[in-house]
């Protein structure tokens, strides 16, 4: 085995110890790396997440000189475990960094151990690597009811807006506040879109709305920013039933999704056609009148023709959903809605 192979397997082997010079080197150039992964995946996500494959791997290869650290201060290498603790792992990757070398102390040996941290690094790089394709997404607010209820954590596969299709939920960046939204996509490039008597009119052809059950829903505080659910006049008292109307809406694809009213003549049940320009998107809540999306300009706190580079991918799934203010409170987990494939 050649000298470069020997230093760069070392690398990847916990039961050596590593010098303080190989520590700051690697602590060094893999934070330095994974700082500037973080910032450009910051500014622009969609074209960078594909760097995010990286950082599974760096953090990885930092922790086993971590770990190699220790074992030549002659230190239990299970002090690693604070690595990946938020500014508690930065510290004590300092420290241990600097601690002196104690030729001898250390034995070799504990391969159980070994093993398992090399399962656990594993699953890391994998998770980081993972999140250059799918990413998790939780649900704050009520603007996608019935389809996405708050407290709903949602799979989200990175895709190419030229791919998407009329009636998928997408997950965006608003142009203006850099903020991530979750809207239904209605009117792809050259569209004209236009809403009458809370009806979308698409290139000419109302999408067919056919009635449903009322939606109903106990009026009282929602997630964790205790929303209040919107409800149809009269306003129900606290605890009582909230109720919306609801319909069966048909997009050009054919696949159906269920719609909310609140009220008709609602400020934006009936709108002027546009015609959404190239290399942007038309978005509307399916909760209808509580949803602030393409209908209204970004002046009015809307979201107005979303670009192309703002798109960061099509929710495909429930994986977990909880309806109280904790994830944790398993009194308020919604078993029903796990794994669902959304609409």
């Amino acid at each position: 085995m050649t000298i470069a192979a020997t230093t760069i397997r070392s690398f990847f082997d916990m039961n050596v110890p590593a010098s303080r010079m190989r520590g700051w080197l690697v602590f060094g150039a893999s934070t330095a790396a994974m700082l500037v992964i973080l910032a450009l995946t910051i500014e622009n996500a969609n074209r960078f997440a594909p760097l995010f494959i990286l950082f599974g791997p760096l953090m990885a290869v930092q922790m086993i000189v971590v770990v190699q650290r220790l074992h030549d201060a002659g230190r239990s290498g299970y002090w690693a475990a604070l690595a990946p603790v938020p500014v508690i792992g930065t510290l004590a990757t300092l420290i241990i960094n600097l601690l002196r070398p104690r030729p001898g102390v250390f034995a070799g040996g504990h391969k159980c151990a070994q093993r398992a941290g090399y399962a656990a690094l594993a699953a890391f790089a994998a998770l980081c690597i993972a999140r250059a394709f799918v990413l998790p997404f939780w649900i704050p607010s009520g603007s996608m009811k019935p389809s996405l209820l708050v407290g709903d954590y949602l799979l989200v596969t990175r895709t190419n807006a030229a791919n998407l299709q009329h009636g998928d939920i997408v997950v965006f960046r608003h142009t203006a506040n850099k903020s991530d939204f979750v809207k239904r996509l209605i009117g792809l490039p050259g569209d004209t879109v236009q809403m009458v008597g809370g009806a979308v009119v698409l290139n000419g052809t109302p999408l067919p709305q056919a009635p449903q059950p009322d939606f109903i829903e106990i009026n009282a505080p929602q997630g964790p920013f205790a929303h209040r659910p919107r409800c149809m006049a009269p306003t129900p008292p606290q605890g009582g039933d909230c109720i919306k109307g609801a319909a069966l809406e048909t997009p050009p694809d054919g696949r159906q999704h269920q719609i909310l009213n609140i009220a008709n003549a609602a400020t934006a049940d009936d709108t002027a056609p546009v015609t959404v320009p190239p290399g942007h998107l038309f978005f509307l809540g399916d909760n209808r009148d509580n949803s602030l999306d393409s209908r209204y300009p970004q002046t009015r706190g809307g979201l107005g023709m979303v670009p192309f580079a703002n798109v960061t991918g099509r929710a495909t799934r429930i994986v977990f959903s909880a309806a109280g203010s904790s994830m944790f409170d398993m009194s308020n987990w919604r078993g029903d809605r796990y794994w669902l494939v959304l609409p």
